[in-house]
């Protein structure tokens, strides 16, 4: 899974079908919800009690929630006192040698690789737009 999926899947989870549109309709205007509705076709899996406007949701929702290295590289700030709205293991990419890497190395009297490109999962913690502000700086 990517990090958009993984995301998707946490927020479909973790809120329900009116508490994502709620936060959908507070962070986008009416008409920006029913152009993307209309230019969205959506297919859902087969057995699932979920209907297309609680896919849609999730999924503009989703991509409101960010970590706060990238709503800072993006400009923003979390407002003072918000804790993370999720939490979830997302995918992070790291040149560093591993730990497993390391001692394998070392099992064969040979200097660990200085390089080794990696993706790995780690802790992430997320937020949302309603919880960031723009930076005054």
């Amino acid at each position: 899974m990517t990090n958009n999926e993984i995301i998707f899947e946490t927020v479909r989870s973790s809120f329900t079908p009116a508490q994502l549109a709620e936060l959908v309709s507070a962070i986008y205007p009416a008409e920006k919800i029913t152009a993307r509705r209309a230019s969205v076709t959506i297919t859902i899996p087969e057995g699932s009690d979920a209907n297309a406007d609680d896919y849609f949701n999730a999924m503009l929702a989703a991509e409101t929630f960010h970590t706060f290295a990238e709503w800072k590289r993006m400009g923003f700030s979390v407002k003072k006192g918000q804790h993370a709205a999720l939490v979830c293991n997302l995918w992070k990419y790291t040149d560093k040698p591993g730990k497993a890497t390391r001692e394998a190395a070392a099992a064969a009297g040979e200097d660990a690789p200085e390089s080794d490109p990696h993706f790995y999962m780690a802790k992430a913690h997320l937020f949302n737009a309603l919880q960031v502000e723009k930076s005054k700086r």
